[in-house]
């Protein structure tokens, strides 16, 4: 074979089923766009279209169902298929409640849809990677359900909202990784079910069901066995299905990951995505090739190019709406090294539970607060969208509402759509903190525990999962610089807080 041939085949050849990969659209009739999608019916009235590469599964009893999109996986049962896992939730179809907090246990990248023969509702994975957009029936005649919001508008002959651009792209513009805030998306018509809420299809509006109670707090030792047991079972489960490539860099979230995988290490492969300007010897790039040298582990490096390929960018972009073009030189790359044979684990999510936007705050927290907070500054278009996430939690009982901000904003709209854009290169990709389990166990601790620069609960997950891990150092190139930023920070507060004649003063001015 040639060296084009095999390009074709690595390349070209995923790239014509790449559009639109993994995703589905669900509404009052299947959509004949799209000849080679799969089809299955809720009831008589609800018709779901899915990509042939995208995972469906559909359980039955009498007149009530349960339909999962994606994959989900049970850390209890590593040997429990798709299929093992829906058959054994219908039997809990009655109690609405019940399921919802028996999901709690679940990992994957899932839609669940519950037909209970009365109602029908439908709720997703813990971060709600596997996204849903939905049509506001006001304005819409019907309820439209889709995995990006391009779908349903080209179906329904949508126009963009020119505000929503506006803000996007004035964002777009300091911020190479923008995302939208709230429920918003590029069209009026259209919401984002965000994480912990499920849509109710007889109202055709969603719901939010969790937090539904306090936080149970965990000493430091129960935080580590309860992380550790889960996190284990959901590597072995996952590995149990899929080809793995575990994504690995220089990071706390990435060493944890890894030390999970250890009784699974020979069973999978380990990648590095090289970023544009990284050099060889970035942290990211050696420190991983080291720890894999010293376990006899293979380590694959994929370079991404300066630039996507006019064909590929062409797929990228229709793929999603608005589409990061930081983000499409990695995926071209990890789509020449996949060809959507494999599963990519990475550490993504793990965020919301070490504090990433602060402690506990002591002043209530306002929209702008949140809005300046995430480096959208005053625009409405963002204030007006924290507003109302924020009106919509009821109590947060014991929880770090920044703790909460960051799971349900950070991770439900700028992950979500990260993986969604990621799914043109992967075959799928798994997330172990995708749990909600696995989260409240680590949000249980004290703050202290889980907070720069030490990050306690880590160190003592890995010591009790694969302690040699450690052995190498943890993103050394950013302790140099903490520092630096340290003193940076101080500068910034005193000039904040000091009247501008003691500084004049200060200076000898």
């Amino acid at each position: 074979m040639s060296k084009l041939e095999r390009v074709e085949e690595r390349v070209l050849r995923p790239l014509e089923k790449a559009l639109y990969r993994n995703q589905f659209i669900l509404g009052p009739i299947f959509i004949d766009e799209y000849s080679s999608w799969k089809r299955a019916k809720i009831r008589n009235s609800i018709c779901l279209s899915t990509h042939p590469d995208l995972n469906v599964y559909q359980a039955i009893q009498d007149d009530k169902s349960i339909t999962l999109i994606g994959y989900i996986v049970d850390p209890d049962r590593s040997d429990a298929s798709d299929r093992d896992i829906v058959n054994d939730l219908i039997n809990k179809i009655a109690n609405f409640d019940a399921l919802l907090d028996h999901s709690g246990k679940f990992g994957g990248r899932w839609i669940l849809i519950i037909d209970d023969g009365e109602q029908i509702r439908l709720f997703h994975d813990a971060v709600g990677l596997r996204q849903v957009f939905y049509t506001d029936t006001d304005c819409t005649a019907d309820l439209w359900c889709a995995s990006q919001p391009r779908l349903i508008a080209d179906r329904l002959s949508l126009r963009m909202d020119p505000i929503a651009v506006d803000f996007i792209s004035s964002f777009g513009q300091r911020d190479s990784e923008y995302w939208w805030p709230g429920d918003s998306c590029p069209y009026k018509e259209i919401r984002h079910l965000l994480p912990n809420h499920y849509l109710e299809f007889k109202v055709g509006s969603s719901r939010r069901y969790w937090p539904n109670g306090p936080l149970k707090n965990l000493s430091l030792k129960e935080a580590t066995e309860k992380t550790a047991t889960i996190m284990r079972g959901l590597l072995e489960s996952v590995a149990n299905r899929y080809d793995l490539a575990v994504s690995l860099t220089a990071g706390w979230d990435s060493r944890l990951v890894l030390a999970a995988a250890k009784g699974i290490r020979d069973r999978v492969s380990y990648v590095t995505v090289k970023q544009g300007r990284m050099t060889n010897n970035h942290p990211d790039i050696t420190i991983p090739s080291l720890l894999m040298s010293k376990f006899g582990l293979r380590h694959d490096i994929v370079e991404s190019p300066a630039v996507m390929d006019d064909q590929f960018m062409m797929v990228f972009n229709r793929h999603v709406s608005f589409a990061h073009e930081v983000w499409g030189p990695d995926a071209q790359a990890i789509l020449e090294y996949s060809s959507h044979r494999k599963v990519a684990v990475t550490g993504s999510a793990a965020e919301a539970a070490r504090c990433f936007y602060g402690p506990m705050p002591k002043r209530r927290m306002t929209p702008q607060s949140l809005s300046a907070r995430v480096g959208m500054g005053n625009d409405s278009f963002a204030v007006r969208s924290f507003e109302k996430w924020l009106k919509g939690i009821p109590d947060t009982f014991n929880y770090n509402l920044l703790d909460l901000f960051y799971w349900e904003q950070r991770g439900g709209n700028w992950l979500a759509m990260c993986q969604s854009e990621f799914d043109i290169a992967w075959r799928e990709i798994f997330t172990p903190f995708n749990c909600r389990n696995l989260l409240m166990n680590m949000l249980g601790v004290e703050e202290n525990y889980r907070k720069p620069p030490k990050y306690e609960l880590y160190t003592e997950v890995m010591l009790q999962l694969w302690p040699e891990i450690l052995s190498a150092p943890i993103n050394p190139h950013k302790q140099k610089n903490m520092s630096a930023m340290l003193k940076s920070s101080l500068r910034n507060q005193l000039r904040r807080y000091t009247p501008d004649f003691i500084i004049r003063a200060l200076r000898g001015r």
